[in-house]
């Protein structure tokens, strides 16, 4: 039996991201963390302090996946967090420990994204990248 269906736009970029977390988490794993927690790392590196609410609006990310990628960071003391001028609101940072694991974890990020761009070939790369900002601004 063969079935024509129009594909899945939301599956095809879910099954995408899927493995390139995975490469990412591969090259990141000596470190024990993962993709997501790097992104928390990388953002705070470059944001400096910030609120958890910031963070989720730069990375384009539900709250409650921010959390979950803060909650290990925090405890295990890379990333520094107070209460805000609102009780409701948490101001985070890279703690000195924090800022080493970025350090550390930029290297094994850098040899993944190496590694990926060797893969899809600069102008794949190039694509996906002007694809992707496309995508993210279809949400404002």
């Amino acid at each position: 039996m063969n079935i024509d269906f129009e594909p899945c736009i939301a599956l095809s970029i879910r099954k995408a991201d899927r493995v390139i977390s995975q490469i990412y988490s591969d090259y990141l794993s000596p470190l024990s963390i993962k993709s997501t927690q790097f992104t928390v790392l990388r953002a705070l590196h470059i944001l400096g302090t910030t609120t958890a609410k910031q963070l989720q609006e730069a990375l384009v990310m539900e709250q409650a996946t921010v959390s979950r990628a803060l909650k290990p960071l925090i405890r295990d003391g890379y990333i520094v967090a107070r209460e805000g001028n609102d009780k409701r609101e948490k101001v985070i940072s890279l703690s000195k420990e924090g800022q080493a694991l970025f350090g550390e974890a930029e290297k094994l990020w850098l040899q993944a994204q190496a590694h990926i761009r060797k893969q899809l070939g600069s102008d794949s790369e190039q694509t996906l990248l002007n694809l992707s900002n496309q995508i993210v601004s279809l949400k404002s």
